[in-house]
């Protein structure tokens, strides 16, 4: 008999916080849960995440339901075992028969369902098929399901590569205007080579010794005097920030 195991689902909850599932808007997981009924000629489908206590139908044609509780067989065995999971008369499967959809008004007999597999090797949900009355088990089109599953995925990893996009770009825009602090900061600085000296350590992230070595070097590599090296630093900056 299969069991939710409490670690399990904790790092499957994980998994769910990390890749951001529940905040992404269902809409193209409705037209993907839509597409698989109308392949399977069914009249229900969903795209279920699977947390520590329930299944969210993020995607869903044929019911208007957000979710049920984790209950006995269906979704969560595809969850537990990464596999499909195929019912021709989910009420005469001993463990799904007590499931609340199955026992209950609803009455769900056909069941069809493949996991939703991360990049990562989590398995953090499923598509399924499924209608009210028993019918056979396509097992010659089980891949069809896998494949809609599969365009699931790349939906999570391109939303999650998106947001990591923006967010890396926000802290490029950020650290550049800090540098440019920094920059407007050295040319505030007391004297030309302090001032050279403040914009080394703002561009490099060097501390003084560092940036005074590095100017002392320019000026002993070219033969040029100290003074005359930071005053023509200070000079090529200036132009930048300020023009």
């Amino acid at each position: 008999m299969t069991t939710i195991h409490e670690s399990d689902a904790l790092v499957r909850a994980d998994a769910i916080r990390r890749w951001e599932i529940r905040d992404i808007p269902p809409d193209c997981y409705h037209e993907i849960a839509a597409l698989a009924a109308r392949l399977f000629a069914v009249p229900f489908s969903v795209v279920t995440v699977i947390d520590e206590n329930d299944i969210w139908f993020h995607g869903r044609y044929g019911l208007d339901l957000p979710g049920v509780p984790i209950g006995p067989g269906l979704c969560h065995v595809v969850v537990e075992t990464g596999k499909p999971h195929g019912l021709a008369d989910a009420s005469r499967d001993p463990l799904a028969c007590s499931n609340p959809l199955v026992a209950g008004e609803f009455g769900l007999r056909f069941y069809l369902g493949v996991p939703l597999h991360t990049a990562d090797g989590h398995n953090v949900g499923s598509l399924a098929v499924f209608d009210q009355v028993p019918r056979p088990v396509p097992h010659d089109r089980v891949d069809v399901l896998e494949g809609l599953a599969g365009l699931v995925v790349r939906e999570f990893e391109l939303r999650l590569a998106a947001r990591a996009a923006v967010a890396q770009e926000r802290e490029e825009r950020l650290a550049a205007v800090d540098r440019t602090a920094d920059l407007e900061n050295a040319l505030g600085t007391h004297g030309t080579i302090g001032q050279a000296m403040g914009i080394l350590m703002a561009q490099r992230r060097i501390d003084s010794h560092e940036a005074f070595a590095a100017l002392r070097r320019v000026s002993q590599n070219h033969n040029v005097k100290l003074a005359d090296v930071a005053r023509k630093l200070v000079a090529d900056v200036e132009r930048q920030v300020r023009g």
